[in-house]
């Protein structure tokens, strides 16, 4: 398998994982911000009454992002067997605050793990219990062992620092941050670093809201032989 077919692999799994996990964002961001935006106090987040359980729902779904996009990248390797790992390594990525890099991580070691693990052969006596028990026992013990105790604080590390340096941007203004990720969103109309900016916004979406609006940026510029700045599609991303 060369890098292409390599590349195209990865992405295929990675798709996977996201296009499980965008309608937890949707609905959790959709249903959190009504009640920010509702909230009479102003705009912070309600803690009682029917707004404070209305936030705690939109909560929940942003909560529950990452292990599901860990459990399906994960189930897209590895099929059902990954799934748990997937799921509880993402998990334990969010909890020691990997956030969704993490997640992703997650995500591939335990679709890579059970995959492994699966190529073991099992006496006859013991394969009807592989893919219900020992695949997905196994699987969590060696990816949450390698979130935890090995890659889970850098990543961590990692991920406060690109918060950090958005963050710094937006003291600077919101528009040009808002246009990095634009160009970004638009650069390749659905390619890699489409889906790294808007990923990165979607999941942010708690804690940078803005981030949203410069990722869905309607048009696509490119400069074409002669210098000449064209638009060369109006496809919304």
């Amino acid at each position: 398998m060369d890098f292409k077919e390599k590349f195209s692999t990865i992405k295929k799994h990675l798709l996977t994982g996201t296009s499980h996990m965008i309608p937890f964002i949707v609905a959790g961001g959709i249903l959190f911000s009504l009640a920010v935006m509702l909230n009479p106090e102003g705009a912070a987040t309600p803690e009682t009454g029917w707004l404070g359980d209305l936030a705690s729902i939109g909560s929940a779904g942003l909560t529950l992002f990452v292990p599901v996009l860990g459990g399906y990248i994960a189930y897209s390797i590895a099929d059902k067997p990954g799934l748990a790992p997937g799921m509880i390594g993402a998990y334990l990525a969010s909890q020691v605050g990997a956030g969704f890099l993490g997640g992703i991580v997650a995500g591939f070691i335990a679709g890579y793990v059970v995959k492994a693990l699966k190529k073991i052969k099992l006496p006859i006596s013991l394969k009807s219990l592989g893919s219900i028990f020992l695949y997905p026992l196994f699987g969590t013990l060696i990816t949450g062992g390698i979130i935890v105790w090995v890659i889970g604080t850098p990543i961590s590390a990692i991920m406060e620092g690109l918060t950090g340096w958005l963050n710094s941007l937006s003291d600077a203004g919101k528009v040009p941050l808002a246009s990095i990720l634009g160009a970004m969103t638009a650069f390749d109309m659905g390619g890699p670093i489409n889906k790294v900016a808007t990923l990165f916004a979607q999941t942010q979406v708690d804690t940078l809201p803005y981030l949203m609006g410069g990722s869905r940026s309607s048009y696509l510029y490119t400069t074409n032989w002669n210098g000449n700045c064209n638009i060369v599609s109006s496809k919304k991303i």
